[in-house]
């Protein structure tokens, strides 16, 4: 299983550092997309996104995710 797969499970049972750990891993990402923000409100965007994912990780379904090699599983 992935690291990120496994922190989103882990993060779903309510286990808050594998949320903050997911964070980090996009922390990079985070701080790119407000990269072209002016510098005052580039920190109040990090942190709605921030909120933003943690939100979409409580509602995420885990059991809809469909495996990857399962298009190509003989039918």
């Amino acid at each position: 299983m992935s690291e990120v797969y496994e922190l989103l499970l882990r993060a779903k049972e309510a286990d808050e550092t594998a949320m903050m750990e997911l964070i980090d891993k996009f922390e990079p990402k985070i701080k790119k997309l407000s990269a072209s923000l002016p510098a005052t409100e580039r920190e109040d965007m990090e942190q709605e996104l921030k909120i933003q994912m943690i939100k979409s990780i409580d509602k995420f379904d885990i059991d809809k995710l469909t495996p990857f090699w399962s298009c190509y599983e003989k039918e």
